[in-house]
Order: C-alpha cells, then structure tokens, then sequence
C-alpha cells in the first residue's frame, strides 16, 4: 500500500526524535518484558545455540554472521558492522530456532528476528526499523531469506519464501487462561484480522506476512498500522497448535521488545460469538 493513501492516526503523533529518544532511555530490563509476555505457554529460554556461529547468505545479497555466547547473549554482523546485545532464543519444533533481539544504540530504533532450521540450514531474517516516513513510530521491515554456509550443509535449492497457505484459516490464540485469547482470521495474502474473544468489544484489520518454513510451519507477521504501530512476529507450529514470537514496538513507557507464546485451535472463519459473550441490545449490554 503506497504511503500517500495511507490513512492517518487519529491520536498523538511523535517525531523521529521522540522515538529516538524514547529508545535511547528503556532499558533491556524494561523492553524485554510487557503485558503478553511471560505466560504460561511461552517457552523456556533455550541454550541449545551457545557456543554456535552462523554465517549466513541471503538471496539479496546480504552476508550476516551471528554467533552464540551465552543464553541471553550473541554477536553478530552485517559486513563490518559488529554488535553485541542482549537476545531470546526460543524453540518449539525440533532443531527449529526463534531468535528476537533488539539493536542497542542503533538510530533508528532497530530489532531483528531469526529463524534457523537446523535441519536444512535455511535462515529467514527479520529487519524491523521504527522510521515510517508519515508517522515515525510505526514499524517498517524487510525480510531476507537465506542459509547457513559455514556448517556443511548442502543447498537444497530453495529457501523459506512467502505463502497463500494460511489464507482463508482462522485459529483462536491463548497467552493466559484468564488472560488475552484472540481470533485471528488470515483473509487475504497481504492482510489479516483480529478480535478480542474474552471481549469482543474490539477488532483490527492489518497488514501481515506469511511465510513458509516447513509443512506445517509458518512465519506470520504483522503491522500494527492503526493502532500503536508495532510489529508482531509468530512461529506457528500446526502440528503442536503453539507459537512462540514477539512483539516490537513503541509503549507509553517506551519501547518494547519481549517474546511470548500461545496453544492455538482451529476456528471457524467466519467471526462468530461465542457462547458466554455478551449480546449487545439497544444501547446496553446484557448476558
């Protein structure tokens, strides 16, 4: 969708400054954490990785080098440029990695997400900025699709790519038992729609990604356009029906940067209500 059709926020806007700003001032302590994150189907940290480099090709050409040194920690490069930071390694299916870390320092605000599947050394790379030409707190990102060439794995003549395959399926999504659950309905290959379950007072429609990494693996992502302009960013597993993934973007307390987790099951796709909502009558809401 060209920027200049782009609808506008109706709520306070920030500048590039502003959201420089307020990055430079959260601390890891504070954007690793937030109101998702943490629950019980979020997966345990994973150390499987340390003690591991990866150097990485991507058919746009990008070289990346990303290597291991603790639980919670990883170098990495883009060419010359070198970084250290703070990172969450998370896994859900066997030999297949999720890898969240926001960019200390980086101007703009800068977060990337990795997917390494051990098996057939295919990597998917996420790069997310927070510099939206119209409003600058919104996330903007491109993916990179490659594989690993420093392990000893034969190319095996493709790479992760993007997928129609979720069209037209919707799945409920459970952080907490008694907290957010959500219906998430994929309607077209460029956008999806979410409502509240629990409340189902409330509903979005944004642009998403989907990618596929194996049968019955996928990378679905997603732009937060018209409400807070973050990007949430999913590893589906539907064999185990879990995810595990991240939100990065701006709060009123700063930015935020934490992985999380749901169990998913199949939904109808049509929005339906259910049993226990309440049923809206006149201008009230009655049970």
């Amino acid at each position: 969708m060209p920027d200049k059709d782009r609808a506008q926020r109706r709520w306070s806007h920030f500048t590039q400054e502003d959201v420089q700003r307020m990055a430079n001032a959260t601390p890891p302590e504070r954007y690793r954490h937030g109101e998702w994150g943490e629950g019980p189907y979020m997966p345990k940290f994973s150390g499987d990785l340390v003690g591991r480099r990866f150097e990485m090709e991507f058919t746009d050409g990008l070289k990346a080098v990303y290597e291991f040194t603790d639980v919670n920690e990883l170098k990495w490069s883009f060419g010359e440029e070198e970084h250290t930071d703070i990172c969450d390694v998370h896994t859900i299916t066997p030999n297949l990695y999720f890898v969240n870390h926001y960019v200390v320092g980086s101007r703009p605000p800068e977060a990337h997400q990795v997917v390494i599947d051990l098996d057939n050394g295919l990597v998917t790379l996420n790069v997310a900025t927070m510099n939206h030409p119209i409003e600058p707190r919104d996330v903007m990102r491109v993916f990179h699709f490659g594989m690993i060439t420093n392990c000893g794995y034969e190319d095996p003549g493709y790479r992760h790519d993007f997928t129609t395959d979720m069209v037209g399926r919707a799945i409920y999504w459970t952080y907490h038992e008694k907290g957010p659950r959500i219906k998430h309905m994929y309607i077209t290959p460029f956008f999806y729609s979410v409502t509240g379950v629990r409340n189902p007072d409330w509903a979005a429609s944004n642009p998403a990604d989907y990618v596929k990494i194996r049968d019955g693996v996928y990378v679905f992502s997603f732009l937060e356009w018209r409400q807070s302009g973050a990007q949430g960013f999913f590893l589906m597993d539907f064999y185990q029906m879990h995810d595990v993934g991240c939100f990065f973007g701006m709060e009123p307390e700063g930015i935020v940067c934490y992985t999380i987790g749901a169990k998913g099951e199949w939904a109808d796709y049509l929005y339906t209500l259910p049993d226990d909502a309440p049923r809206k009558t006149g201008f009230g809401w009655e049970k």
